[in-house]
């Protein structure tokens, strides 16, 4: 599959910023540009009973947003209609930074993390990781008209000595290190476990932040919400994109990956596809 071109979910980003308010003070820190306090969702989420998987998942457009009054998102929908076909009852923990959700998942808080997550070398290491969900790559966001027109950057030479943030714990921060090297420069690489990669985008909006490398499919919605950001420079090729669970929960992994296999083969997953991705 060709990498992702997400259909705008209509009113998304309000609902989105309420929600992340609860966990982050969001508003206060938009209209600010200043730094809050976070509370860790896996401190108040305790894991359910019985054989119900409990499932860390990404606040963000393609995985899991508000339309209306009704959940939706392509990771959510496709992982509770592969749990329905099972029968494995299944409860959703939305979060936004990701070292929340990775603590919680190396505690035992939770029994799955589905994020905007490539499938690298460095991710396999750590922790296990399922069948491809679908294919992504990472874009460069920055401001099209700034204040300064030659702090544009159009090709990846450009970003010698230039300030790059990227959501805390995202395997993108690797890619820029290696991009660096190969090239020879010293790409200054900012990261704070209070901003997802949604959020910084939105702070490269308002001006809180030069630019940020994120996932094209967050681009794109971004991009519908904020015309004026630019997202047309890719920094990495096109990476299949994966859910996580624990290094040492073999037996999950295994499952997961028969059904993922099974689902993907399915014309329910050509629906959710041609929803989210045409």
């Amino acid at each position: 599959m060709n990498h992702v071109n997400t259909k705008i979910i209509k009113g998304h980003m309000p609902v989105y910023i309420a929600l992340l308010a609860l966990v982050l003070a969001a508003m206060w820190m938009l209209s600010r540009c200043s730094h809050p306090q976070q509370t860790s969702v896996a401190a108040t989420f305790g894991h359910p009973a019985g054989d119900t998987l409990a499932v860390a998942i990404e606040m963000s457009p393609l995985t899991y947003a508000y339309s209306g009054d009704t959940v939706a998102g392509f990771d959510y929908e496709m992982l509770r209609a592969i749990c329905a076909d099972h029968n494995r009852p299944v409860v959703f923990q939305p979060f936004a930074p990701l070292e929340y959700a990775l603590k919680g998942l190396k505690n035992r808080t939770f029994d799955l993390v589905v994020a905007n997550l490539p499938a690298t070398s460095r991710l396999r290491e750590e922790f296990g990781t399922t069948e491809s969900i679908f294919t992504d790559r990472a874009v460069l966001v920055q401001r099209a008209n700034p204040a300064d027109s030659a702090a544009i950057i159009t090709n990846t030479r450009q970003l010698d000595r230039q300030e790059v943030w990227v959501a805390d714990g995202s395997s993108l921060q690797s890619r820029l290190e290696h991009l660096a090297a190969e090239a020879g420069q010293t790409i200054i690489i900012k990261s704070d476990p209070k901003y997802s990669a949604e959020l910084l985008g939105i702070m490269v909006h308002q001006g809180c932040i030069p630019r940020a490398m994120i996932n094209e499919t967050v681009a794109r919605q971004l991009k519908s919400d904020y015309p004026d950001l630019d997202i047309s420079l890719p920094i990495s090729f096109s990476q299949f994109q994966t859910w996580i669970v624990r290094k040492d929960d073999s037996e999950l992994l295994r499952t997961l990956n028969d059904w993922i296999t099974e689902f993907k083969s399915t014309p329910a997953y050509s629906a959710l596809a041609d929803k989210y991705m045409m």
